[in-house]
């Protein structure tokens, strides 16, 4: 997957991207409320290297409750480096020698279509299931910290990635009414000095909550699933929140999305912003993330994580795509994810846990 975020530090280049669990790396904030006052860093997530596993750093998350505290994803290969090496080796030749050869669309469907029809989540290989590295997020038990990042809202596809080894799934932002997306092109191929990447315009293409609920009503959740949520209104986010946090563990409400004016307008009002808070909050008991723009630094760490806090949201999503212009795109510019992303992603956690951190 080309959003995926690595650390860098101490781990050779060819072990850091391992073959299907590295689909999504997005850089997670997640956490829960240990206590009711002060600001203390706790490491609620950290998982501990086991010396009869072999460990490869995937991705970086920190997580946020009126404390930080950093977690880092991993993954971890019962069947040994080798194999590991193996996965990994064919993955880049899959990419390399024919998705990345193909257009945009073609990859994307043959992709998806592999998703719905090949049963890869009977496959022991694809997963770990190690009680040391069993976590939380927002009080809910995860198998383990990694996440799949929001890419898919089809629940067969969802279903399949529930037995892929993630810790927990998160679905496709989806909106009140069905959305077609932005016209084609609205996906771009990158290559930087960090590693393939990707720029999208998709624009919150999905079938709108009524089709999406009725989807769901089908999905067995093998692990915990995360729905996420735009709207641009106070009152879009409340609806979204209130009929499809019964269907979910967790509920994510994006605030930052590069591809539509409305919705990444949000990050540019922080008053507005309290309001939409407070009124989400009350709209679900399930815990909720918010997911923040890379883009607004100053503002999230100064004004929306405050407010998040204060209004009762306890988790934070701090690695949504970083907007760039781009010409090829039928929209002149997207959301950039990738490798690129992630000395500034690092950054602002680093920030955010010395802010609030004890």
């Amino acid at each position: 997957r080309a959003d995926q975020v690595r650390e860098r530090e101490g781990v050779p280049r060819e072990h850091e991207i391992e073959g299907a669990r590295a689909l999504a790396g997005r850089a997670v904030l997640a956490g829960r409320q240990e206590r009711t006052g002060g600001a203390r860093a706790q490491h609620e997530c950290d998982t501990q290297e086991a010396s009869d596993l072999r460990v490869h750093n995937a991705n970086q998350c920190i997580t946020l409750n009126g404390t930080v505290s950093i977690v880092k994803n991993r993954v971890l290969s019962s069947a040994g480096p080798l194999m590991t090496r193996v996965i990994a080796t064919l993955y880049r030749a899959l990419y390399d020698g024919i998705l990345c050869r193909l257009p945009e669309p073609a990859a994307i469907a043959i992709g998806q279509t592999g998703l719905r029809l090949i049963p890869f989540d009977r496959v022991p290989l694809f997963r770990l299931e190690d009680a040391r590295l069993a976590t939380t997020l927002g009080g809910v038990r995860l198998p383990n910290p990694l996440i799949l990042a929001a890419m898919y809202y089809d629940a067969r596809i969802l279903s399949r990635a529930m037995g892929l080894g993630f810790g927990a799934v998160t679905a496709k932002s989806v909106t009140i009414g069905p959305r077609p997306g932005h016209p084609q092109p609205n996906l771009v191929r990158v290559r930087t000095a960090a590693g393939p990447g990707l720029v999208n315009c998709n624009g919150f293409q999905n079938p709108g909550l009524e089709r999406f609920r009725a989807s769901l009503g089908r999905l067995r959740h093998r692990v915990p699933l995360i729905v996420s949520v735009a709207g641009e209104s106070v009152d879009e986010y409340v609806t979204l929140v209130r009929e499809l946090g019964p269907l979910a563990e967790l509920v994510e409400f994006n605030i930052s999305s590069p591809n539509t004016k409305l919705v990444y307008e949000w990050s540019t009002k922080p008053r507005e912003l309290v309001t939409l808070l407070r009124a989400v909050r009350a709209a679900t008991v399930r815990p909720l993330i918010v997911k923040l723009s890379p883009d607004f630094a100053e503002a999230n760490e100064h004004q929306i994580i405050p407010a998040a806090l204060e209004a009762g949201v306890r988790i934070v999503n701090y690695g949504n795509t970083r907007r760039v212009e781009e010409s090829r795109l039928s929209q002149g510019a997207g959301g950039l994810s990738g490798p690129e992303l992630f000395p500034a992603t690092l950054a602002n956690l680093r920030r955010t846990r010395a802010r609030f951190g004890g």
